[in-house]
């Protein structure tokens, strides 16, 4: 996996087994650590990724952020002590932001120890004094896709792109064929990955199935979830007739699908690089959605959008159903756009 191809070559050049610890607390991040892991683990390295230190939910949001700060020092004050007990020969951070970089400064002393930072602070969004903080903490950024890896490196911080491990991961689900009829079409609905992003978007989205389905009565809708236990638990307040899949199957489901509703995060890029029509939304706050729009410098928030710096994928910040469902009825249609746009974004995010 490219992404990885700086640790083995340092793993190669040791003379004993090259000790990475990660760190990381979303899940999205968590999903990233699993794969670099994995091929980490191939190439010789041992992997240092305490179980208990696996399973976290980082909140989302401003307020989301303050109100989870104090379980986030408790996180990190364990982090910090892990890696000075180990001693390892690389820190990995991955993606959780704020703290990461935090940890990154904490952790300069460890002499003869790299820092690294996979999925760093989006700086291109906002909070550009960052750069500074990661300057002084990491040794080195690998960024999720070219641009960001450009932008970084203009001011001045040891960025690099070497591949988003996503690509490799889901190439064995890229030419699933959709089954369905056009009288019978399957729509996969996405709330997040984070329980406080699910609690906001399934009355949305439940809104939407319902509204759907008066106008497509045979079209079933399919839930997914990151992990099997939230599917099973999601199955239990569903109508009989939805299905709720979790874990890795629900890639194969997402990639058969006929349309998918994403919440933006990770999972619109992967649904991106599967081909499959979708329209991203997002619900925050009001008060959250000012304050984005008086700090931040962007144009777009779906992933797809983000790396291609295109209009790539409808998008929509606070959509009420009838919004959902417009978009929905004039994407379901571009099965053909959405393959050229997985086959474009797999060039783009292939080193």
């Amino acid at each position: 996996m490219p992404h990885s191809s700086r640790l083995r070559r340092l793993n190669r050049i040791s003379e004993k087994a090259l000790r990475v610890y990660i760190s990381t607390a979303e899940r999205s991040g968590a999903l990233y650590a699993g794969l670099i892991s994995q091929e980490l683990k191939k190439a010789g390295a041992q992997v240092i990724w305490p179980a208990a230190l696996q399973e976290s939910d980082a909140p989302v949001g401003f307020a989301a952020g303050i109100e989870g700060a104090g379980e986030a020092l408790v996180r990190m004050k364990r982090i910090e002590r892990g890696v000075r007990r180990v001693k390892p020969d690389v820190f990995l951070a991955v993606a959780w932001s704020e703290p990461n970089t935090i940890l990154g400064l904490r952790l300069k002393d460890m002499k003869g120890m790299r820092r690294v930072f996979f999925a760093p602070p989006q700086l291109w969004a906002w909070g550009r004094f960052r750069a500074t903080l990661l300057r002084k903490g990491y040794d080195a950024l690998l960024c999720l896709y070219p641009r960001e890896a450009a932008f970084l490196r203009s001011l001045r911080l040891p960025a690099h792109f070497a591949g988003n491990p996503l690509v490799e991961h889901l190439t064995p689900y890229f030419d699933v064929k959709r089954k369905t009829s056009r009288a019978s079409r399957s729509i996969a609905l996405l709330a997040g990955s984070r329980p406080s992003e699910q609690s906001r978007h399934k009355t949305l989205l439940k809104g939407f199935r319902d509204a759907w389905k008066q106008l497509y009565p045979k079209d079933r809708a399919i839930w997914l979830f990151l992990r099997e236990n939230e599917a099973k638990d999601a199955q239990l307040s569903l109508d009989a007739l939805d299905k709720a899949i979790g874990g890795e199957a629900r890639y194969r489901v997402l990639a058969s699908a006929d349309l998918a509703v994403v919440a933006s995060g990770t999972a619109c890029l992967e649904t991106a690089l599967l081909g499959t029509p979708q329209v991203v939304f997002y619900s925050l706050p009001r008060l959250e959605v000012a304050l984005i729009r008086m700090l931040a410098r962007v144009k777009h928030f779906a992933l797809p959008n983000v790396i291609i710096a295109e209009d790539a994928v409808p998008e929509l910040l606070n959509p009420h159903v009838g919004d959902l469902v417009e978009e929905a009825k004039s994407t379901i249609c571009k099965s053909k756009e959405a393959r050229e746009l997985a086959i474009r974004l797999r060039k783009e995010l292939t080193t």
